[in-house]
């Protein structure tokens, strides 16, 4: 299984102006994402969506499950679902486990972010999971393909703190 990446750079903006773009929706779409909706708040959901090169619609759903405001963040994915999976009709039946069973705990997909003052705004620091990918692949060319991707996300970061600059 492949690493997480740590990606680390600064920008230019305080750490406020940056903890606010990897919060709102609004801002995590015109980074992150092609739309989004996030309840910036511990606890809350955010719902991200994309469509891929194919023009194929896809989404994922997460928690902040920390929310350290303008310190830390992590934002757990869950679990990616299926039309399959979440088609159940009223002939399937769901197992609840019983009360005493020992709870399973599922791996998680988070991104973890670190953001200090730096002499020239903030500096931000990722730790992202590498992508799950259907064809086998060398560690290290997911590991890159992930650096690269952070690296574009890191430029549109620059650009929106540097027009909202004074």
């Amino acid at each position: 299984m492949p690493r997480p990446v740590i990606i680390r750079s600064p920008l230019p903006g305080t750490p406020e102006q940056v903890f606010a773009l990897l919060t709102t929706g609004e801002n995590l779409a015109q980074w992150f994402c092609d739309a989004c909706d996030s309840d910036a708040r511990l606890g809350g959901e955010v719902h991200a969506s994309w469509v891929d090169e194919d023009d194929e619609p896809w989404e994922r759903v997460g928690i902040w499950v920390e929310f350290d405001a303008p310190n830390r963040l992590t934002l757990r994915w869950l679990p990616v679902q299926t039309a399959a999976d979440l088609a159940l009709t009223d002939a399937q039946q769901v197992v609840i486990p019983a009360a005493d069973a020992e709870p399973v705990e599922p791996e998680h997909d988070e991104l973890k972010f670190a953001i200090a003052p730096h002499p020239n705004g903030a500096m931000l620091t990722v730790l992202s999971p590498t992508p799950a990918v259907d064809v086998p692949m060398r560690p290290e060319v997911l590991e890159d393909a992930t650096q690269q991707g952070w690296f574009q996300c890191f430029q549109l970061l620059e650009q929106m703190l540097a027009q909202s600059a004074p």
